[in-house]
């Protein structure tokens, strides 16, 4: 494959703890990157995914908008 733009044209492929994937769509991948940036740099949503999900969560998310070429 070639650079960055050809991997931001694939659909993104995710699959949860019960091995289902998920295919996004470009628009649908814009909305979980900026989604993703808040929780991370949001304290309040940080706090609330920690409190909710646990501290590993940020880790996931942080991996996840990583994945996705995010900050």
């Amino acid at each position: 494959m070639g650079g960055s733009d050809d991997q931001q044209d694939l659909n993104l492929v995710l699959n949860d703890k019960t091995g289902a994937l998920l295919m996004l769509n470009k628009e649908e991948r814009k909305v979980i990157k900026e989604l993703l940036i808040m929780t991370i740099y949001s304290e309040g949503v940080r706090g609330y995914i920690e409190k909710r999900l646990g501290d590993e969560y940020i880790r996931v998310a942080e991996k996840l908008l990583e994945s996705m070429g995010g900050a």
